[in-house]
Order: structure tokens, then C-alpha cells, then sequence
């Protein structure tokens, strides 16, 4: 028992601690918990089902943090239709248990996304055909990504994660001091970011609520959601192909969610500017990682140890 409390610990604290700066600065958690991973020790595929994970965790949290939900209130299975997705994958995972959960989380994604779109007020919701499109669209390029991203030279790996944040990092800037930039192509771009989601583990999608346009941006307010289908279809592509689920993943998403429910989250300034102490964060942590240059000895040990029952 005391080998999994020492194991577990310092992903719990990373969540927590994740959430506590993003908090006071509105960086993004991946842009702390990735240079973190890989200072760790964490292969490429440990990157990348961590991430995965947590991105899908994560992003649940942070749209429930106020707002209680009640089965009650469900769009998609409110009431006796809960039962729909329970007994469905119950039923599929007696026959294959990484399809049940598969199965469990798309109707997670679904109803979230749901819930999510009918709380906008209907004058700011975008149009239906546009949530769609953009989240297949997230789901094909966070996909590509969790296909490829395991595959880079490990010796190469940290220093294209680096440059992943940086580069996030440089466009939110420019667009909050640009308001007119990027008209018609947005949210297109936002999404497209979900390749660096799918290969190294690095999401923002809360920046362009905060970074406010001169023209109309109604799905600003649904990309976590998008970002959300993506990071599902990178899950289902790294169970799938490479067998791994992260459970590590599971306790860094509980930390945060504690540091969530405690600090609450930020609130980007009114007037549309990036926050420069999000950027000293993001740049912070990429200048460490390139200092230590990281040995990747990967996550094995801990993933064998976290399979084994706590009671021998």
C-alpha cells in the first residue's frame, strides 16, 4: 500500500500544483504538467496517453466547476435513459472490455458536449453543422497526432513539445494584441492546434474565450468541448493501436480537480490582451526542460506496479 501512496503522490501534487498557477496566471495546465512529464522521465506514448486523458478529465472539470449537474437535467440521457449507456457498455465490456470503455466514453462526450451547448443562451450559440464539422475535424487531426507522436525519436521529442508550447504560446500573444487577425479562420486555426495535442500532449483550448475579437466568435465558447471529441479520438487510437491507458493520468486529473474546486479558474482581462504572466510561465517551463535535456526512461515500472492489486 505505501509503494502506490509514493507512487501516486507526486502525480497528485502535479495536478494540484498545475491548477494553483494556471489559476494565478491563466497558463495553460499542459504547458506545466508536459515539461513536467518529460523532466519525469516519460517516453513519447506516455506523453501522449497521459495527455489524452487528462485533456478529456480536465475539461469536464472545468465546465462543471459551477454548475451542479443532476441526471435529472441531462440532454441526451436525462432520467431512465441513463441507464442506456450503463447497460450498453456494460453489455459490450462483458464481451471486450477496452470496447466498454470506449463505448462509456463517447456517451460522456456526447452528454457533456450537449450540456455544454444548451446552457449558451440561445442568441450566442453557433450553428449546429459548424460543432459538428469542427469536432470531426479535431477528432481526424488529434487522431493523426496520437498515431504519430509515439512514433518521434525520443532523443528529439522534448525539443518539439518545447517548441509546440512556444509556438501556442507566441500566437495567443499576437492575436490578443491583433483583435482583427485571423477573421473567418479562428476557430479552424484552434482546432488545427489539436495535432500538437495529439503528438505532444500540449492543449490551450480555453485561450480565445479570453482573447477577445473584434468580430463575432460564437464557438469560442464550445472548443473545449471540441477539443475534448479530439482528445477522445486520440485515446481510442493510442488504447487501440499501442494498448496503453494512462492511470497515473487519472490522479494528476484528480489533483487538478481539487485545485480547481479550490482556487477556481482564471478569469482573462475584459479587454482581449494574453496574460504576460501566463507567457513568463509557458516560457519558464519550456526553459527548464531544454536545461535539464531529459533521459526518457519512460513510465513502465509505474504502469506495472499501478496494474497489481494493492492487497498481495
Amino acid at each position: 500500500m505505501l509503494e502506490f501512496i509514493t507512487l501516486l503522490l507526486p502525480f497528485l501534487l502535479l495536478g494540484f500544483v498545475a491548477a494553483g498557477l494556471s489559476r494565478i496566471s491563466g497558463v495553460a495546465l499542459s504547458m506545466i504538467i508536459v515539461p513536467t512529464l518529460l523532466i519525469w522521465g516519460a517516453r513519447p506514448l506516455d506523453v501522449v496517453a497521459f495527455m489524452l486523458l487528462f485533456v478529456v478529465y480536465n475539461n469536464f472539470t472545468a465546465e462543471t466547476q459551477d454548475v451542479r449537474l443532476d441526471y435529472k437535467d441531462l440532454v441526451l440521457f436525462p432520467r431512465w435513459r441513463i441507464a442506456i449507456p450503463i447497460v450498453l457498455t456494460a453489455l459490450i465490456t462483458f464481451l471486450s472490455p477496452p470496447a466498454g470503455i470506449g463505448v462509456f466514453m463517447a456517451c460522456f462526450v456526447l452528454e457533456l458536449m450537449a450540456t455544454v451547448y444548451k446552457r449558451i443562451p440561445e442568441r450566442d450559440r453557433p450553428a449546429i453543422h459548424r460543432v459538428v464539422i469542427l469536432s470531426i475535424l479535431s477528432a481526424v487531426v488529434t487522431a493523426v497526432g496520437a498515431y504519430v507522436g509515439p512514433t518521434i525519436s525520443e532523443d528529439y521529442y522534448f525539443g518539439f513539445a518545447g517548441l509546440a508550447i512556444l509556438l501556442i504560446t507566441a500566437f495567443a500573444w499576437y492575436a490578443g494584441r491583433n483583435r482583427d487577425a485571423f477573421k473567418g479562420i479562428w476557430e479552424f486555426i484552434w482546432v488545427d492546434f489539436g495535432i500538437f495535442l495529439g503528438l505532444f500532449g500540449v492543449e490551450s483550448s480555453n485561450y480565445p474565450a479570453g482573447l477577445t475579437r473584434d468580430y463575432k466568435t460564437p464557438m469560442d465558447r464550445m472548443l473545449p468541448m471540441i477539443t475534448v471529441v479530439g482528445g477522445y479520438a486520440g485515446l481510442m487510437v493510442v488504447l487501440g493501436v499501442y494498448g496503453l491507458f494512462s492511470i497515473p493520468s487519472f490522479i494528476t486529473a484528480i489533483g487538478a480537480a481539487i485545485g480547481t474546486r479550490m482556487f477556481g479558474l482564471y478569469e482573462f482581462p475584459k479587454r482581449g490582451t494574453f496574460s504576460y504572466l501566463a507567457i513568463g510561465f509557458a516560457v519558464a517551463a519550456v526553459v527548464c526542460l531544454y536545461l535539464v535535456s531529459p533521459v526518457p526512461t519512460g513510465f513502465d515500472a509505474i504502469n506495472a506496479i499501478m496494474k497489481q492489486p494493492v492487497v498481495q
